[in-house]
């Protein structure tokens, strides 16, 4: 006896889409004018404005993320509360009340951090004591409270959440799911663990912490360097285009590890090979620095 909800996600969805999009393009577009400045001091205010643009964008991107996979499952052993790489798992028996934030009597204080679509984070209320948000929005808001903390979810037909709850409370619960409580840092913790993983991921990084200070090194020395695509000579900051190549790459492939090591099963050796080619893209790029500066 089980009934999954899930909050709105219209909203927050388009707001997370339009944003990452709007950031890629403005990031490609500076990105491009740093890679056909011919002035140094150009190029490197185009590759700072790009890198502003840029740089939000896995934060959005997992927010996404976290939205189209966020569910509350009720049923009779216990709530089940998931929003990306978060989970919480409550027993029945452990749920003292369950409300509407609208029936509180007072406003809700909300986190410091938030958007329409990710309303998360913890704030100390006195009148309830820990509040941990896990909402879309604040129109459908519902507080799950426990002896610790006090849940705010925002399941979007909050009427047959509630009524559910009800249902599922008087049959009671014979065998009550285990307390579980999983944060984000858990799951990295784990990778950290994995010797292997942290091989590929350390490698990786140190290599293109090599390529950047090569490169740091060389360009003072050089007055310009022979680029690609008929350009001819072009101003050596140019080599910083490696670097930060590079690093776009490093993370991008350590985030998508992280989400595949997760999963588990033969899903892990995708994330093993997501790091080990972030190190031999860089150690590629090392290559091709080199090729330039000699």
């Amino acid at each position: 006896m089980e009934k999954v909800f899930f909050p709105p996600r219209r909203t927050g969805s388009l707001i997370f889409g339009a944003s990452i999009l709007i950031l890629a393009g403005a990031g490609a577009y500076f990105f491009y004018l740093a890679a056909r400045d011919a002035s140094g001091l150009d190029f490197l205010f185009h590759m700072l404005l790009a890198l502003v643009f840029l740089a939000p964008i896995p934060l959005l991107a997992y927010r996404l993320y976290a939205l189209a996979s966020a569910l509350y499952a009720l049923r009779r052993d216990g709530l089940m509360i998931r929003w990306g790489l978060r989970r919480e798992d409550i027993p029945l028996n452990a749920i003292e009340w369950i409300r509407p934030a609208s029936d509180l009597g007072f406003r809700l204080p909300l986190p410091w951090l938030r958007m329409p679509g990710a309303i998360l984070g913890v704030r100390k209320v006195s009148e309830l004591g820990q509040v941990e948000f896990a909402a879309s929005d604040t129109a459908h808001m519902i507080l799950v409270a426990t002896s610790e903390k006090v849940f705010a979810i925002s399941p979007e037909q909050v009427n047959q959440f509630m009524a559910f709850f009800r249902q599922v409370n008087e049959l009671g619960s014979l065998t009550p799911i285990e307390a579980q409580s999983v944060y984000p840092r858990v799951l990295i913790g784990r990778v950290w663990e994995d010797r292997l993983a942290r091989s590929l991921i350390l490698s990786g990084f140190a290599i293109g912490l090599i390529l950047l200070i090569v490169n740091a090194i060389a360009i003072p020395g050089l007055d310009t360097l022979t680029w690609t695509g008929g350009e001819g000579d072009a101003p050596a900051e140019r080599l910083l285009l490696l670097s930060i190549l590079d690093g776009m790459i490093w993370l991008f492939n350590l985030f998508a590890g992280i989400f595949l090591y997760r999963r588990g099963g033969d899903l892990m050796l995708g994330a093993y090979i997501l790091w080990g080619t972030a190190g031999v893209t860089g150690i590629l790029l090392l290559i091709g620095s080199l090729t330039l500066i000699f």
